[in-house]
């Protein structure tokens, strides 16, 4: 922290982490999104739960490296705040690679690798079998205790309150708070 306080301000940039899987998980490899993306190497059938920005991102890197892979999205689309330049580059890798696509779809538990699923829009259950599962549902900011620093100081990127794991929001709040200095 000494080393911080010499210093005129400080932009904090220390990102975010997975949330914990809310339903019930019993005896099942859950791996972490972010994990996947700092190398930790999967195999086997995937399933990434989550497929907002980062949960699409692992999945399409997964896919990428030969494996079989399938998202479970609680929402109608995969994707939504992907760029319209990117989307369809993705859609498109998707599809090259065969990747299932589950949307408006609740994951009710995960037991011995088996993941039930329910589909919002007609109740139907579904059972998805894996190898690997990849915990994508959401991140919350990692902490830091600011107590000790006794300059100014910004939270930037992930960690700066606005919405996660959008790569524009980190510059943009990086920028602005290089300005601000």
């Amino acid at each position: 922290m000494d080393e911080l306080n010499g210093f005129d301000h400080v932009i904090l940039a220390i990102g975010t982490h997975n949330m914990d899987l809310l339903m019930s998980v019993e005896n099942s490899n859950v791996v972490s999104s972010w994990d996947i993306l700092n190398g930790q190497e999967v195999s086997g059938k995937c399933v990434a739960l989550g497929g907002g920005l980062v949960g699409a991102e692992t999945a399409e890197y997964l896919a990428s490296k030969g494996l079989e892979v399938s998202i479970v999205e609680m929402m109608d689309k995969i994707a939504a705040q992907e760029s319209e330049t990117v989307l369809p580059l993705m859609e498109a890798d998707f599809k090259e690679h065969n990747v299932q696509k589950f949307v408006n779809t609740r994951v009710s538990e995960i037991k011995d690798n088996v993941i039930y699923v329910v589909n919002t829009k007609d109740e139907t259950n579904v059972e998805i079998t894996a190898d690997a599962i990849v915990n994508a549902l959401g991140s919350k900011r990692n902490v830091f205790d600011d107590s000790k620093l006794t300059v100014p100081f910004t939270y930037v990127g992930d960690c700066s309150g606005e919405r996660t794991a959008d790569i524009a929001s980190a510059i943009r709040t990086g920028y602005k708070a290089a300005n601000e200095i």
